[in-house]
């Protein structure tokens, strides 16, 4: 009998410096408990409006199927999460956020699915529009790919990598 197979949709925020190592330990780790079976555009957000490097993110949309019930799967992304503290002993800054999980829609304390920052954000919209344009939100009962084309330029962004060469499919 073979397993199910849940998709879902992961956003990573991860320091600019370093990121792309970063990016490639993290979608290891993925594969670890799933399949990474396709990546979006890798895009330097800047966190200010001076769009210095040193206060710029890594972005980009992962789609994932696992076995994984949404608990594990969440409990798994917060796992690999850590915040940065300032100073010069900094720990680098790796942000996984859960924006989908199969069509679930679920509203708790804990988890709400969609992530509302799906459909407000312009370039997690475009990221998660390049790793599953075809994915029909359960809310709007529209597919990624329209929403991304409705929404507004994402101005504090701009194009990095392909996403492709974090990964080897």
């Amino acid at each position: 009998m073979t397993p199910i197979r849940h998709s879902a949709l992961i956003h990573a925020a991860l320091d600019l410096v370093g990121g792309a190592e970063k990016a490639k330990d993290l979608l290891r780790k993925l594969n670890e408990c799933g399949e990474v079976t396709a990546i979006s555009s890798v895009y330097k957000r800047y966190l200010t409006a001076e769009r210095l490097d040193l206060s710029a993110y890594l972005e980009f949309v992962i789609r994932f199927e696992t076995p994984l019930n949404v608990d594990a799967l969440l409990h798994l992304i917060l796992s690999l999460c850590e915040e940065g503290t300032p100073g010069l002993s900094q720990k680098s800054h790796k942000e996984l956020t859960l924006l989908t999980y199969d069509d679930l829609i679920l509203m708790s304390p804990r988890l709400t699915l969609p992530y509302p920052q799906l459909h407000q954000d312009p370039l997690i919209i475009r990221c998660s529009a390049e790793a599953w344009g075809q994915y029909e939100h359960p809310i709007y009962q529209k597919n990624l790919s329209e929403i991304a084309r409705a929404a507004a330029p994402a101005r504090q962004a701009e194009f990095y990598i392909q996403g492709k060469s974090l990964v080897d499919f």
